[in-house]
């Protein structure tokens, strides 16, 4: 049995695409991994040091995620098996806005190379567009080649706490072509009889 020395409460789990690894995101204290192999247990905790903040996204056997120290626009990598090993995915970091990330990720080869995809929102249910990368749908180059982000639209979803379906959560297509996401288009879509605010899927052609 793997064990740790501090209780936690789960907020979420994800299996890698390999089979190798277990992502357990709690919540406030960070993230840990289970290798299934070994049982050991490594743990991500919410320091600067570690940069662990942040939603994750998980591939075959490596993690994304954007724990916004430098700026709301660092994203990094890393693998499981050494999640102290850190790659910066976007150099320089861009810009300081307030807004959280979500990411999705379709990998069709095991070496964890195809871009990540993401949208931004603000938890304070701010629409405002004042700047580059603010509420908008991008993805992220992730082979260490080259920094490159690709913008592709404004998700036009505007936060109402706390309504769940109102952020602008996302999915990209196995074949990396497009990008479903939720969105209540700058809260125009109306209200359920119940007075919950409506939201609809969308999808943007990743060109």
């Amino acid at each position: 049995m793997a064990t740790i020395a501090i209780p936690y409460l789960i907020r979420h789990a994800y299996l890698s695409r390999s089979g190798n690894y277990v992502l357990i995101s709690t919540n406030w204290l960070g993230w840990y991994v289970w290798d299934l192999a070994t049982l050991k247990v490594s743990g991500c905790s919410e320091s600067k040091l570690n940069e662990c903040p942040g939603y994750q996204v998980v591939g075959f056997d490596s993690v994304v995620n954007g724990p916004t120290i430098e700026g709301d626009m660092q994203v990094v990598k890393r693998p499981l098996d050494n999640v102290s090993r850190i790659s910066q995915l976007v150099r320089p970091v861009l810009f300081d806005w307030g807004q959280a990330q979500h990411f999705t990720w379709s990998n069709v080869n095991a070496d964890d190379s195809a871009p990540v995809c993401g949208t931004t929102h603000s938890y304070d249910g701010d629409a405002w567009i004042e700047q580059p990368f603010a509420g908008e749908i991008f993805c992220i180059e992730t082979d260490g080649r080259a920094s490159t982000v690709w913008r592709f639209a404004h998700n036009r979803a505007t936060y109402i706490p706390p309504f769940f379906q109102t952020q602008p959560l996302g999915s990209v297509s196995r074949d990396g072509h497009f990008f479903l996401f939720t969105s209540d288009w700058d809260a125009q879509l109306g209200k359920e009889a119940d007075g919950v605010p409506l939201s609809d899927v969308f999808i943007v052609k990743l060109n």
